[in-house]
């Protein structure tokens, strides 16, 4: 009995690695022909925008922020561009969050599964409702929303904003994702090993 407690605490986890997907220029393509651009630093977020989430940048195909930025310029109705980020999770998925803003508005798809439709109701500045640019209609993901849907390696999470009825255009995200923490490649050994003569000793009493 003493053995089997011993091998058994020696099976210690390591620590799990928790990943983050923000919105970025180097982290998200788009299929716009233009590069992903913070609309930060020298290029501005629509100021009745809300502020970025923790972590990201509000990103944009272009200067489509502020309307004092320049080259500054406003998608037509109608304009559809898609932003994806990648992103890989090692191990069983325990916990997961994600929270989206736009203007005018987008839909979210988390590995091809719609999470929900981009609405196409104009507001006072973006959308009437999840998901728009202000902190009333942004969209908040919990975890079991998520879990049907992520999965123990490689993920693609895409938003596709749309033009409604305004002028700005431009996407918000962050969210994070966390693994169960998993055996010591280490320690597995250890462990099959301390299993092997314990199974060895047991046939030969």
């Amino acid at each position: 009995m003493k053995t089997i407690f011993c091998l058994a605490f020696l099976a210690v986890a390591a620590n799990a690695t928790t990943v983050y997907v923000d919105s970025d220029a180097l982290t998200t393509a788009n299929n716009s022909g233009f590069g992903t651009v913070d609309l930060s630093g020298t290029l501005n977020p629509n100021p009745l925008w809300a502020a970025a989430l923790p972590g990201s940048d509000w990103i944009s195909y272009g200067p489509t922020g502020s309307n004092t930025d320049p080259g500054y310029f406003s998608p037509p109705n109608g304009t559809v561009v898609t932003f994806t980020t990648l992103f890989t999770v090692t191990g069983p998925i325990t916990t997961a969050s994600l929270l989206v803003l736009a203007d005018d508005t987008t839909s979210v798809v988390l590995n091809g599964h719609t999470l929900i439709a981009a609405n196409l109701t104009p507001g006072t500045a973006c959308a009437n409702a999840p998901v728009g640019c202000l902190t009333s209609t942004e969209e908040v993901f919990n975890f079991a929303e998520l879990a049907p849907y992520l999965v123990d390696g490689a993920n693609e999470l895409s938003f596709a904003v749309v033009q409604v009825g305004g002028s700005s255009f431009g996407l918000d995200f962050a969210g994070s994702v966390d693994p169960a923490p998993t055996p010591e490649p280490s320690t597995v050994a250890f462990l099959g090993a301390g299993l092997a003569a314990l199974v060895s000793r047991r046939r030969r009493t």
